[in-house]
């Protein structure tokens, strides 16, 4: 079987590319001789570290939580068409941002390159013999990795599972040898029966092993992480039970559990946020952590560092609607310790000046008014959080008590306050609401308050409908262009890259939104 395996986690980081997926180069010439070996090699090259790029990188422009600030001039060398195109949906997108030397738009090819990493480990760890919890352990990494990639993936390039499951996904590579034929786009239902068989036998694995290995604070994934993970497909899928059953055996997890926010400071004598406390994403600051991961730059080169104006103001901010959201449930401590504010001054919807809200938060910063993100060793910028298993599961038995369960509507509610009382002051009062739809849009408001710039909001939006969402840019100081993503748009789903495209002839592209896509223009 060695002889049938083509082992090229190192080969493809040199080469690059989807051309690595379908078609590896050749044999690394590094065996590993026990499992141990196999475990430190999975986490240099198939998980989405500290120091990963290209995953996820724009995907927070194109919903409805971020904004473009008002008109500045660009800095020198910045071509405000890298972060344009995302922002306006255009379907030309990657052909755009390459045109300004922007290179790295592959979010297709770093999640196959995750999935390639975790096949080869899949296949070289059979003819392993070492002690059989050391060969549990890496497998159970593995597939809870691959699940992990393949649902971005789908949820990236693929319709919503409950849109059109029958809709073309992504492809489906399963192990590391060279295949005869190139790979066809599996069903959007294919490729989330892979990820349910993955994370399934992923916690099996983790099942077998003793507690204390289940779950550790060391990066890693988990048994914690898995059910989380788990909690989330199934809600995507819509089948319910299953969403609130995985949720709750995270929310009983003793390892865990949520973080007061009166406990967080927001003022120091010289800085109004005080940044050992905006990093969520860390075991060390937050006792909801149960799994970091991905790189700062991912989050935030679109929305801070790419979009720093001549005068270091960002492009972008967090939208009026975002914010009025937080406005909404009177006394919420969310709003002034998710979101960043920048020390520019903008103009409210009340003619007063305030902070500018950046589109960005609950990350580590520097300890300056211009509060910039900051990287480095062990400093991650996004986490899987005990707060999405209590949304998750109120989410879902919201959704059984409309079906006309009315139990299972009373233990949304009491888990909905129970987790709300740790977002407000001490006087927080429970919300009492007997209505199924009106407790089920609080619930998504809920949802978007606690989860902001976390990767959730694109993916819920697409679920929720495909409901229209506007954006407005501004090309230069007296104009105004608002640029629409209708309802049901074809912008709502990715397109493939053209490099993925030309290495795979068996690949069809995505039903596409009109080229340029164009917007409303308006004189200041």
């Amino acid at each position: 079987m060695k002889q049938r395996i083509i082992f090229t986690l190192i080969i493809s980081l040199i080469f690059g590319g989807c051309g690595d997926f379908l078609e590896p180069k050749s044999k690394s010439e590094f065996v590993p001789k026990d499992a141990t070996s196999l475990n430190e090699l999975l986490l240099g090259e198939a998980y989405l570290r500290y120091t990963s790029t290209g995953l996820n990188l724009f995907l927070q422009l194109l919903d409805d939580d971020v904004t473009a600030a008002p008109y500045q001039e660009p800095k020198v060398g910045a071509d405000p068409n890298q972060w344009w195109a995302p922002y306006s949906w255009q379907s030309n997108l990657y052909e755009v941002m390459k045109s300004t030397g922007q290179n790295h738009t592959n979010i297709y090819s770093a999640y196959y390159s995750v999935i390639l990493g975790t096949n080869a480990i899949l296949d070289y760890i059979v003819d392993i013999k070492d002690d059989i919890n050391i060969i549990n352990i890496v497998k159970a990494q593995a597939f809870a990795l691959r699940g992990f990639a393949y649902f971005n993936l789908v949820n990236l390039f693929g319709t919503p599972y409950n849109s059109d499951k029958t809709a073309l996904g992504v492809p489906l590579k399963l192990n590391s040898g060279i295949e005869e034929s190139e790979l066809k786009r599996n069903t959007v239902e294919q490729v989330y029966s892979q990820i349910l068989k993955d994370l399934q036998e992923a916690e099996r694995l983790y099942k077998s092993l003793p507690v204390d290995q289940q779950w550790q604070p060391n990066r890693r994934t988990s048994l914690p992480m898995v059910q989380l993970l788990l909690s989330r497909v199934y809600l995507y899928m819509e089948q319910w039970e299953n969403a609130a059953t995985y949720a709750n055996y995270v929310i009983q997890n003793e390892n865990f559990h949520l973080l007061d926010l009166n406990t967080i400071a927001t003022q120091r004598p010289s800085y109004p946020y005080d940044p050992t406390y905006l990093d969520y994403h860390s075991y060390t600051n937050s006792p909801e952590t149960i799994w970091v991961y991905g790189n700062m730059s991912d989050v935030t080169y679109y929305v801070y560092n790419a979009s720093a104006g001549k005068e270091g103001r960002p492009f972008f901010r967090a939208s009026e609607e975002l914010m009025k959201c937080f406005d909404e449930t009177p006394g919420d401590l969310r709003k002034e310790r998710y979101v960043i504010r920048h020390r520019y001054e903008i103009v409210n919807e009340n003619n007063e000046l305030e902070k500018m809200p950046q589109a960005f938060g609950k990350l580590h910063v520097s300890s300056s008014l211009y509060y910039q993100p900051t990287s480095g060793n062990g400093i991650f910028s996004r986490s899987f959080r005990l707060s999405e298993a209590y949304l998750n599961l109120c989410e879902a038995k919201a959704m059984l008590n409309r079906a006309g369960n009315a139990n299972a509507g009373t233990e949304a509610l009491r888990t909905l306050n129970d987790f709300r009382k740790y977002r407000f002051p001490a006087d927080y009062q429970n919300e009492s609401i007997s209505d199924p739809d009106e407790l089920i849009t609080f619930i998504h408001n809920e949802r978007r308050r606690e989860l902001c710039f976390e990767d959730h909001r694109w993916f819920d939006l697409r679920r929720w409908g495909m409901k229209e969402i506007k954006h407005t840019w501004y090309p230069d100081e007296t104009s105004t262009i608002v640029y629409t993503l209708q309802e049901n748009d074809p912008g709502f789903t990715l397109p493939l890259p053209d490099d993925a495209l030309e290495l795979n002839n068996l690949l069809e592209q995505n039903p596409l939104a009109p080229a340029p896509r164009d917007g409303n223009l308006t004189s200041n």
